[in-house]
């Protein structure tokens, strides 16, 4: 059955995972993009966080030193 919101690549994976594993895969899909998100929040607050923002367009002025 195709239904209209389903994932494309879904006929793919289900012939590599199956249809189960597809379907998981689906549903667990937010809740690893959230962690993900979380993951590398956290992995920027805990290394040099300085190193990885200055390349944000925005917030990178706030780290020009005048030499």
């Amino acid at each position: 059955m195709h239904r209209g919101g389903d994932f494309e690549g879904g006929a793919m994976l289900s012939g590599l995972l199956g249809p189960r594993y597809v379907q998981l895969l689906q549903n667990w899909t937010p809740t690893l993009v959230t962690w993900g998100g979380v993951a590398g929040t956290g992995l920027i607050w805990f290394t040099d966080w300085k190193l990885v923002l200055q390349y944000v367009p925005y917030i990178s002025g706030k780290f020009k030193t005048e030499d």
